[in-house]
């Protein structure tokens, strides 16, 4: 296997626990820190150099001041406790009034560890409501969830995409007001290749050469038109834009020699017609729109290795402008050295936790996130609610595994 298809394999593995690529980057850095650990592992097995985005921002001859995260902005809280058992792996997403939080596993794999799917997923969920500080208990899901699942917020409902053990997913709409959840028809959707992304009402799929919509607020389906456009893209993935759907994806006519990496390509929709935007300069595929542009907020950098060197370093992630095809590089303060920060990821729209700490899209600056004192290391659940980080449950792996159903908030300090 030569060196790019070893890096390809590595992207595979560590994303098709979740099902990616995907439209939406927060399910794929839920879980982050421990794959993207695994992902830095195999691929210095294959003398390829991950490295700080710093040095490549450097390289790469952006001219900005390599100024790092700073420290001791932000503080957390501890929230009361929910009312739900201790789990890891569990997923939560904000309504734009409530954290939803449902599933989990209550035999969570321990790090490095080659696990058999057991039957440990619970249903149980409960919402947290931050103008009242207060949890309550919601409608079982109608099966476990847990990794490789996604809850997408849509039109003030929350969608669930359920994975199957044979690779088909199906979608279920949880309803806040009648407490409970219902399977959706699908277009052809069970077998889609990317996370849903949605915006407003509407959520958004790959599903084969096509990408189905999904509008939450009537449970209906449509498609849009085959992308004509040639290349055409593989591994695609789908981002929903004020512009319009975004898909992106890689040229599938682009041998992977190893020679030279194969960028992220966008083709947008602005529905009558597809157009293609200008290539990346970036090789992840994990995106959120911010309200502005689309953020991958992925800080490591790959060169090549020593066998067979890149022309110069290539950034995972980066921004792209949809509305006029601009990409640029993240900022060289975002590290992938996390330092003595927590593992947390979560995405947006405008605040992301990545390897551990927290991007703010809009402003730019960075900052190191602290884990408060008797967090659960790894496998929590977090999601931003509005610009406070809300995190619950995971595990702790050592002599005296544990797991907890503990909640912590960070808030930036203003």
């Amino acid at each position: 296997m030569d060196l790019e298809q070893q890096l390809r394999s590595t992207y595979a593995d560590r994303l098709g626990a979740l099902d990616l690529p995907s439209g939406d980057a927060a399910a794929a850095r839920r879980t982050g820190a421990r794959m993207h650990a695994r992902r830095r592992v195999a691929v210095g097995l294959a003398a390829v150099a991950v490295v700080a985005v710093g040095v490549g921002s450097a390289l790469l001859g952006s001219g900005r001041v390599s100024i790092g995260p700073s420290g001791g902005a932000g503080h957390w809280r501890e929230l009361p406790a929910a009312p739900l058992s201790p789990r890891a792996d569990a997923l939560s997403v904000w309504t734009g009034s409530e954290l939803v939080v449902v599933g989990g596993d209550t035999e969570p794999c321990p790090p490095n560890a080659s696990c058999v799917e057991v039957a440990s997923l619970r249903k149980d969920g409960a919402a947290y409501v931050p103008s009242t500080g207060r949890w309550h208990p919601i409608a079982d899901a109608p099966i476990g969830v847990g990794p490789g699942d996604r809850l997408v917020a849509a039109g003030g409902k929350v969608v669930l995409r359920k994975r199957l053990t044979d690779g088909e997913a199906r979608y279920f709409v949880y309803d806040h007001d009648g407490d409970s959840w219902t399977m959706i028809g699908t277009l052809g959707v069970e077998k889609g290749t990317g996370l849903p992304s949605a915006l407003g009402s509407e959520m958004y799929v790959v599903s084969g050469r096509r990408v189905s919509v999904l509008d939450v607020s009537r449970g209906s389906w449509r498609e849009l038109p085959i992308d004509p456009i040639r290349p055409s893209l593989t591994q695609r993935s789908v981002t929903a834009t004020d512009v319009g759907p975004v898909v992106t994806g890689y040229d599938s006519t682009q041998p992977n020699d190893g020679r030279s990496p194969s960028v992220v390509l966008a083709d947008v929709f602005d529905g009558k017609t597809w157009r293609r935007l200008p290539a990346t300069g970036q090789l992840d595929n994990l995106w959120t729109w911010n309200g502005s542009r689309m953020v991958d907020a992925d800080p490591t950098v790959v060169d090549g290795g020593e066998t067979d060197p890149f022309p110069h370093p290539y950034p995972a992630g980066g921004l792209l402008d949809p509305a006029t095809g601009e990409w640029s590089a993240l900022p060289r303060a975002l590290s992938a050295d996390t330092g003595e920060g927590w593992g947390v990821n979560a995405s947006g729209p405008r605040w992301f936790a990545t390897y551990g700490q927290v991007y703010d899209s809009q402003t730019g600056s960075v900052v190191r996130l602290s884990r408060p004192d008797g967090a659960a290391e790894e496998g929590t659940a977090a999601a931003w609610a509005d610009a406070s980080l809300v995190v619950f449950g995971g595990a702790t792996f050592g002599p005296k595994s544990e797991l907890s159903n503990q909640a912590w908030s960070w808030s930036p300090t203003s």
